[in-house]
């Protein structure tokens, strides 16, 4: 599947990334089933099958290193 570019927060105590927006940049994957990617076989039709699952390329904006304020509320 195709990459998409995400900027956002991580966390290191906990592991959580909260994504800020998405920065329009994509790694195309070439695969003709991916409905993301340029080279997709079904360019036309409206509701082809093929998966559009969106994969992360995730960047860090910001690095905390706490836990995130949602996952240090919630008892162990």
């Amino acid at each position: 599947m195709c990459l998409h570019e995400i900027v956002g927060d991580y966390w290191t105590g906990c592991g959580h990334f909260h994504g800020r927006y998405f920065t329009g940049i994509t790694s195309d994957c070439g695969s003709p089933r991916c409905k993301t990617s340029a080279s997709h076989m079904h360019k036309t039709a409206p509701n082809c099958g093929c998966p559009s699952i969106v994969t992360e390329d995730r960047r860090v904006q910001n690095l905390y290193r706490t836990s995130h304020p949602d996952c240090a509320q919630q008892p162990r």
